[in-house]
């Protein structure tokens, strides 16, 4: 077992160009994505389900059933004065995938290739705000997407 930071082992990109089948994009249209890992801060791409209850009157155990899911889908991002890359990539109102390699793939820097495993996050752009102005601090932005279609969190890079 082994203990990693994101650093120099995630790949993140995205496209405006949704996959035919979310858990197995192809090679070629995850190589064709915006890499933007160099950009990226943080990134919560996160998805819950809750529980349902189904007490009866005959036990003292109350038992439960799946409910609904969500996922919610935000990022910190920098700026950057010569080619403002994440910024221009995600207007708002932009639809379309981000793949995320947590662990990177096998390809050149990081990039996921066939056979890796990658997450697969339908996303719309609902704002991008920007950071606070300050002295001797970079500037930002923060990203928040809708996620408009159930992401796949274990999908594989096909061929």
């Amino acid at each position: 077992m082994s203990t990693l930071i994101p650093n120099e082992n995630c790949y993140i990109a995205f496209s405006p160009t949704t996959p035919t089948d979310l858990a197995a994009p192809t090679a070629a249209q995850v190589a064709a994505a915006v890499d933007l890992t160099d950009f990226v801060i943080s990134l919560t791409a996160s998805a819950q389900g809750n529980a349902v209850p189904t007490p009866r009157l005959k036990r003292l155990f109350e038992t439960s059933i799946p409910g609904t899911s969500t996922a919610q889908f935000t990022a910190e991002m920098y700026r950057d004065n010569e080619e403002d890359l994440a910024w221009d990539t995600l207007p708002r109102d932009e639809s379309g995938v981000f793949y995320i390699s947590r662990f990177g793939g096998t390809g050149a820097e990081n990039l996921p290739v066939s056979a890796d495993p990658v997450e697969v996050w339908p996303v719309r752009v609902v704002s991008r705000a920007g950071g606070a102005m300050s002295s001797n601090t970079a500037q930002t932005f923060t990203l928040t997407c809708s996620v408009p279609e159930e992401p796949v969190e274990d999908a594989v890079v096909g061929a």
